[in-house]
């Protein structure tokens, strides 16, 4: 029995130039050379910097990572629900959803498939509104963003349902020892540290009964669960770094060891936890530094993590690393420890994305802002050998791969 094998690419970018644009591309994968042809690209107008693709349905959920409502000031983002194609691979939309917050950056489905989680990096802006007290004398309050995590019912057949529950994170405002306003020497963006929660990415340990969140505003990472009976979010526990202005990003669970990883946005390190399912609660076991040496600053800034991607066969991970553009392979040891094995050129600007082919024979790495995805062989160790291929894109941060069978 042969397959066809689609891969789904969304495009994201933080500036026109030289990121191309956005969207969603899609490509068929050739497994024979590990090759993608173009498909088509739809829906430009959408910042779809992370995708979830539902398989048994033949569903495909993207983030539209914006902060203004359409035709308003302000007003949060959307999730998107496509149904794929099966002959094809082409999507058709299907619904959105506003998500209440700015800027919805990450997606998970639950194992039910009933419910779709939505977190948000949020907008790190603020407003200053005049008030008056009960004694009759006037003061100011700064107001920012709410920061949520948005859990959504999804009908039987996929589409998207209303909001039933969620959970705001909550910031400082700026008042605490901590907090600090940074500036992006290479976006412009501003960072507000310990202000505002900004919530980066949300993931679900593989037995599917806890998930983590990432808030890189606040040094954190959250752990809840769902209530599948009630539609309920019910928070369990939350990390907190050390280091301030880290910014955890994304995260993966081992496939088999309740072991968990972290990365850092502004710092070029790793984190490696025990979890506790029941408990949420995440206990550090090793901080990983994934240089050779400190590089310093590089382009104003320092060197941190985009994607996180940890093999099926356990043995393996793979983070990848700005400024340098570098993919890093880790090896596991028996106790899912990470340690270095190989630093290797992502061969393109800005790996945000990475994906391992269906048949784990290569990793495609999605370079964002040199608009392309370059391809390595996997060896048997994990290691990477780069091929040589460059396949033109627009503007990749989210790879993922669709076998439908003949």
């Amino acid at each position: 029995m042969s397959a066809k094998i689609f891969a789904y690419v969304g495009n994201w970018s933080f500036q026109p130039k030289p990121a191309k644009g956005k969207g969603i591309t899609i490509f068929q994968y050739i497994p024979e050379n590990g090759d993608l042809k173009l498909i088509e690209t739809i829906r430009p107008d959408v910042a779809a910097g992370q995708l979830y693709l539902d398989s048994g349905r033949k569903m495909l959920y993207a983030v539209n990572e914006i902060g203004e409502r359409r035709g308003e000031i302000g007003g949060g983002g959307y999730v998107m629900a496509f149904r794929i194609d099966p002959s094809t691979g082409k999507l058709t939309f299907v619904n959105e959803k506003e998500s209440l917050s700015p800027e919805p950056s990450y997606l998970c489905m639950d194992k039910s498939g009933k419910y779709l989680l939505a977190c948000h990096c949020s907008d790190p802006f603020h407003v200053t509104k005049i008030v008056q007290r009960a004694d009759g004398t006037f003061a100011n309050e700064v107001l920012f963003d709410d920061t949520a995590l948005v859990m959504f019912r999804i009908h039987s057949d996929g589409s998207l349902g209303d909001i039933c529950d969620l959970f705001i994170t909550e910031g400082t405002g700026g008042k605490s020892p901590r907090s600090q306003v940074n500036i992006d020497p290479v976006s412009g963006h501003i960072q507000l540290v310990e202000v505002l929660s900004r919530q980066h990415s949300v993931v679900a340990s593989p037995s599917g009964e806890l998930f983590a969140v990432c808030d890189k505003g606040m040094d954190r990472i959250h752990t809840f669960r769902i209530d599948r009976e009630g539609g309920k979010l019910i928070r369990l526990d939350t990390w907190i770094a050390e280091e301030v202005a880290c910014f955890p990003r994304y995260a993966a669970f081992h496939p088999t060891l309740p072991v968990f990883y972290a990365n850092n946005e502004n710092y070029a390190g790793m984190n490696s936890f025990h979890y506790d399912e029941t408990t949420g609660k995440l206990t550090l076991l090793k901080k990983l530094f994934l240089l050779r040496e400190d590089p310093g600053l590089v382009e104003g800034k320092p060197v941190g993590a985009q994607d996180i991607l940890a093999h099926p066969n356990g043995k393996v991970l793979y983070i990848t690393l700005c400024g340098l553009n570098l993919i890093v392979v880790c090896e596991l040891d028996e106790h899912g420890m990470p340690a270095v094995r190989q630093l290797i050129d992502s061969n393109g600007k800005m790996p945000r994305g990475i994906a391992l082919s269906p048949d784990e024979r290569f990793l495609l790495s999605g370079n964002m802002v040199s608009g392309d995805i370059t391809r390595f062989v996997v060896n048997n160790d994990g290691t990477l050998d780069y091929t040589g291929k460059i396949i033109p894109a627009i503007s990749p941060s989210a790879i993922r791969f669709l076998t439908v069978e003949d």
